[in-house]
């Protein structure tokens, strides 16, 4: 397999009009690589995304990896009290997908491909979908 670039990347959001968000390398070491979404008003609040190669304990035929994103939620601040003081920003909650993709180092590049594409349209799938934005349960 080529080895890729740790270059930025631009993934878009789930907006009813969507924008392309710009994730800037941020670091990488031990097999994990982690990309920042760029230009938010508080580090604080930027998405991120990690890419990390794992080890499978006792059988170094099977090769595993994790996709992690993070969505953080920043508390509303309501303004200033009557000094003038506003509250600096806080985090709220944080969204979290994680995704293990694990093969074995024989499997085919179109073994591999198949695999993506799966892992794509599953989470492109009308019962996935509901079932994630809406939280409603496949019956």
């Amino acid at each position: 397999m080529s080895a890729q670039s740790f270059a930025a990347m631009w993934i878009n959001d789930g907006q009813a009009t969507p924008v392309a968000h710009n994730f800037d390398p941020l670091d990488h070491g031990n097999g994990s690589w982690m990309w920042r979404e760029a230009g938010t008003a508080s580090v604080l609040g930027a998405a991120q995304i990690t890419l990390t190669k794992l080890k499978v304990k006792g059988n170094a035929s099977i090769e595993r990896w994790r996709i992690k994103s993070y969505l953080p939620a920043m508390e509303t601040v309501t303004g200033q009290n009557y000094d003038g003081y506003t509250a600096a920003p806080r985090l709220a909650y944080t969204l979290q997908s994680v995704h293990d993709f694990i093969m074995p180092a024989r499997a085919s590049i179109a073994q591999r491909n198949d695999l993506l594409n799966y892992a794509r349209n599953l989470l492109s799938n009308a019962v996935i979908v509901a079932s994630i934005k809406e939280g409603t349960t496949p019956m």
